[in-house]
């Protein structure tokens, strides 16, 4: 948090945000500062040929990245024109708001909103959008308990005060350079979610593969030297007890669940159930886990989400759809957490549970899962330090995005 104080007071000494004079900004209705675009599209007889959906939105981002065709669709759709800003009025809680960069048609759930440039410069109306300010009143007028819903008809009469027209060009130099700083770093992180696949494909499957020495296997190619074995030949797991809910205290051993896994990390603090000392010592004793235990999800949405105890998280507890994992004798720590948390081993495992109707794994799935086993510890060792380093890269690269989308949010409302 210290870099985003920085940078924040750096930014703020331009225009110094902790102390603006609002006294002449003017209070607008929302259909004062944005009209409501809502010209209907056929997608089966239309000469556009972008679509985009809500699934196509990044949650607090200005920028569209994704779409589709109008193959994709059917029913009557709204279109939107370039610089035109497409809002999910569904679900606004995901604070979806993106700038369109073309023409094209998207989604009946959204609002194609354009700035109504007397009040509002369109470069600054996008980040108005993006504002604690108008997102928590857009959640607020939401209607519908499954799926809230904003109508038109209520928003545009919400109330939002605004800067003068002179002033808007200050704050657009801001927020754009910080979105620009944002850009940046998303395009890095990118490049290394490539690079990082890229060598988890050929650190899994070997590095440099030459075409005289490989051999095809029922993971892909490897090289010769390598073996495919079974999970259990180089891995010890244990599966969770099942506790039930009124097993669990507010004090003891913490238990683990699958709400614990989140983003490749373990996060205890997402939850408070514990079993007492004194039925843990009499029946869950063999189900403690260990520093170093690798712990994956094994059930829902979250299943083979992925995580690894550490020894401040400790004493603690499994339970139900949570699989512990630890590598047998001449298995590098390492390269088995590399493997439990690659797409080859969800591949294998979504194999496995076809036609279920919810994801759930357990030992009887795993004992199927094969696992690629360089020929020597010393090559396992090698390729497991390699990919740690890649992860490590990733996680910097995700916290200085954080802290810059913190920066970026944090002077968006100073201003709204």
């Amino acid at each position: 948090m210290s870099e985003v104080k920085t940078d924040l007071n750096s930014f703020d000494s331009r225009l110094d945000l902790n102390n603006l004079d609002k006294s002449n900004w003017k209070t607008y209705r929302f259909d004062e500062i944005a009209k409501n675009i809502s010209e209907r599209v056929d997608p089966n007889n239309t000469d556009l040929k972008v679509y985009i959906g809500l699934e196509h939105i990044d949650s607090e981002s200005l920028h569209i990245k994704r779409h589709g065709t109008p193959d994709d669709v059917n029913g009557q759709k709204l279109k939107f024109y370039k610089g035109d800003i497409i809002f999910g009025r569904r679900r606004a809680y995901q604070r979806k708001a993106g700038i369109a960069t073309c023409d094209g048609f998207c989604s009946a759930h959204a609002l194609v909103l354009r700035a109504n440039s007397s009040v509002i410069e369109p470069e600054l109306f996008p980040f108005f959008l993006h504002s604690d300010q108008f997102m928590n009143r857009a959640i607020d007028i939401s209607v519908g308990s499954l799926s809230p819903t904003i109508n038109w008809g209520t928003l545009k009469n919400q109330s939002f005060i605004l800067p003068p027209k002179e002033m808007q060009s200050k704050f657009i130099n801001l927020f754009s350079s910080v979105n620009e700083l944002v850009n940046a770093k998303t395009i890095v992180l990118n490049r290394q979610k490539v690079f990082n696949f890229s060598r988890e494909k050929a650190g899994l499957h070997g590095e440099n593969i030459s075409k005289n020495d490989r051999k095809d296997t029922a993971i892909g190619l490897l090289p010769s030297s390598w073996k495919v074995v079974p999970l259990t030949e180089v891995a010890w797991f244990q599966e969770g007890p099942g506790l039930r809910k009124w097993q669990f205290t507010d004090e003891g051993i913490k238990v683990i669940n699958v709400t614990n896994l989140v983003e490749g990390k373990l996060d205890l603090t997402l939850t408070n159930r514990h079993v007492s000392l004194e039925e843990f010592n009499a029946k869950y004793q063999h189900f403690e886990c260990d520093e170093n235990d690798i712990v994956i999800a094994s059930s829902g949405n979250s299943y083979c989400k992925h995580g690894v105890v550490k020894k401040h998280d400790l004493p603690l507890m499994m339970n139900t759809s949570v699989i512990r994992f630890k590598p047998l004798d001449g298995v590098d720590f390492n390269y088995l957490n590399q493997f439990l948390k690659s797409k080859s081993f969800k591949k294998q495992i979504d194999k496995l549970i076809t036609g279920a109707a919810q994801p759930n794994f357990g030992p009887f799935h795993l004992k199927k899962v094969l696992f690629p086993l360089p020929e020597s510890i010393d090559e396992q060792i090698h390729i497991g330090l390699k990919l740690e380093e890649s992860d490590d890269r990733m996680d910097l690269l995700l916290e200085n995005l954080d802290i810059s989308k913190q920066l970026q949010l944090s002077l968006i409302n100073k201003v709204f």
